[in-house]
């Protein structure tokens, strides 16, 4: 068992220590990062491979730990590492650091635990698509309240105003004011989201419930970084029925997960 020591300066990734790692380890080596003011506010993943055209990910735990994917150092050769962060919308990216790997007893490609990269670059798009869309829903209230406070701020000046043109400004304000809604009411029929939902499964299920969810509708899970590393080994799979959503695992998983649940009524 080894542990990596790495060290960030903004984008410069070095290494603090050497280690003996062999080929043919699972899920017994890790990296330990330490970062700097730069990364404060990103969510960070490690990144590994020994072969460009095979990148391996692991996403950091709250102690900026990650174990070494088995699949980026199954041979006996130099594996590289960096790290990349993501926040909102900003993706920070490191410099590379490397570690020899030697000839371990047997072979790490006789052995495949880990999800494959195109399931987890679709967790990250899927991460950055769902933040766009509360970004989206939290302008349209802000938005809104706008709308009101200008509201409020003329009845409170109504004194100052000709009856008229109170009248007129009022009406106005009331037009932008339904068009908004039905736009905000459009957007809610359409798709909504569950946020930070606390899910406990007992014999597999889940159930979530909510009065706007029925039998038509498509769920979609989006779970926290830290839920992804339990519940990417087993098989999620979430149905809408009426009044409530039941999310069933593969696996009996019994630590409490987090998670957003992306709604789309049909």
């Amino acid at each position: 068992m080894a542990t990596l020591n790495l060290k960030l300066e903004g984008q410069l990734l070095t290494k603090q220590n050497n280690e003996v790692i062999s080929s043919g380890d699972v899920n017994v080596d890790s990296c330990q990062f330490e970062f700097d003011e730069n990364w404060k506010g990103y969510t960070a993943t490690g990144v590994f491979y020994q072969d460009k055209g095979r990148v391996h990910y692991s996403v950091l735990d709250g102690d900026n730990c990650c174990v070494i994917p088995a699949a980026a150092m199954q041979d006996e050769a130099p594996m590289y590492i960096g790290v990349f962060g993501i926040n909102g919308k900003s993706i920070l990216t490191s410099t590379m650091e490397s570690i020899n790997i030697q000839a371990g007893a047997i072979s790490g490609g006789e052995v495949d635990l880990e999800p494959t990269d195109d399931i987890f670059l679709s967790i990250i798009a899927n991460y950055r698509s769902i933040l766009e869309k509360m970004e989206e829903y939290n302008t349209a209230a802000d938005n809104f309240n706008k709308l009101i406070e200008e509201q409020n701020r003329i009845l409170e000046k109504l004194n100052a105003y000709d009856v008229t043109e109170v009248v007129a400004r009022l009406e106005n304000l009331d037009d932008v004011v339904a068009s908004f809604k039905n736009t905000v009411e459009l957007i809610l029929n359409r798709e909504f989201i569950i946020r930070d939902v606390a899910i406990n499964f007992a014999d597999g299920i889940c159930r979530i419930e909510n009065a706007l969810v029925n039998k038509s509708c498509i769920c979609d899970v989006y779970f926290d970084e830290y839920s992804y590393e339990i519940a990417a080994n087993a098989l999620i799979l979430a149905t809408s029925c009426e009044g409530y959503i039941q999310i069933s695992s593969s696996i009996d998983i019994k630590d409490e997960l987090t998670a957003n649940i992306l709604v789309r009524r049909y």
